[in-house]
């Protein structure tokens, strides 16, 4: 049911974007990258909150609309992550699309301001689930979701025609991954399976150059 509701929301995303243009003032084309810091929280009291970053790239669409104070913004970025899960640091590589509903003025001169929110699809293109030993020889697996639908939330400030500075925190809707540990119970004797989920939520800042 989840994978289903992510494959109607990319499409939706998809007719939405190609819609756009039609009723667009003007296109503009940018070069995006910036930094990540990535926060998980699982639902299990025996693994604490871990907070890892990362970086991002990739190519922008900036579109204009009639109404002066309001625009979008997609963007296919090349995202990369380090998380750490239990003693055990993973990288995280996926292509991320976000598309934002954008309102902004100016403050006179050259310097605006904007706000901004909108989906994020994430498609995972690095190692899908990771195993391994931990320092007591127990056998650990994280397997990542193959895609994730998220929210962007941001704010950033316009310099001129070209340069663009904002902070984003985009919010996960769903799981990420799902974590599966052994662990000895030493009264019993008797090795046991445990298994978690976690949710991953990050901020990041970017710098855009629009041409």
């Amino acid at each position: 049911m989840e994978g289903r509701k992510l494959y109607v929301a990319f499409a939706v995303l998809v007719v939405w974007l190609w819609a756009v243009p039609s009723f667009s003032q003007s296109l503009r084309v940018g070069v995006r990258g910036g930094i990540d810091v990535t926060s998980m929280d699982f639902n299990s009291d025996l693994l604490g909150k871990s907070n890892r970053a990362g970086f991002f790239v990739g190519p922008s669409l900036y579109i204009s609309t009639p109404l002066p104070f309001l625009s979008i913004d997609a963007s296919v970025l090349y995202d990369q992550r380090t998380l750490k899960v239990a003693e055990e640091s993973l990288t995280h590589k996926t292509i991320i699309i976000p598309g934002n509903l954008r309102a902004g003025v100016h403050l006179g001169g050259i310097v605006g301001v904007f706000a901004s929110a909108g989906p994020q699809l994430a498609f995972n293109v690095g190692p899908g689930t990771f195993y391994w030993e931990d320092s007591k020889g127990y056998r650990n697996s994280f397997s990542l979701q193959d895609t994730k639908l998220s929210l962007n939330l941001g704010c950033g400030v316009q310099v001129g025609n070209h340069l663009e500075c904002a902070a984003y925190y985009n919010i996960q809707l769903g799981k990420t991954a799902d974590f599966t540990w052994d662990t000895l119970n030493t009264q019993l004797a008797d090795q046991s399976l445990h298994h978690a989920k976690s949710a991953t939520n990050a901020w990041s800042l970017s710098l855009t150059y629009i041409f």
